[in-house]
């Protein structure tokens, strides 16, 4: 039984780091916005798995577009992953 939780701890553990992981795998904000106009467009966020799928979600202004912060508020929520991560 001992060995059985020393198990699940690591196990958790991993799962735990690993999903820190893939947040930091993200693209940055500048790799993203190719155009370099200081926001994300739809068409830009296509290249991030899932994201286009939240991308409404992530718009929290409605301005059609991810600035730097609901980019990041995205990418740090998981919406990402949601899609298959990268």
């Amino acid at each position: 039984m001992r060995k059985l939780n020393t198990a699940l701890t690591v196990l958790a553990a991993l799962g735990i780091s690993t999903g820190v992981a893939l947040a930091n795998q993200a693209p940055s904000f500048a790799q993203v916005d190719s155009n370099h106009d200081g926001k994300i467009s739809k068409s830009e966020a296509s290249k991030v798995t899932g994201l286009s799928a939240k991308f409404a979600d992530a718009d929290a202004n409605g301005d059609g577009s991810l600035d730097a912060m609901e980019y990041r508020a995205a990418v740090n929520k998981g919406d990402h992953k949601k899609g298959g991560g990268y």
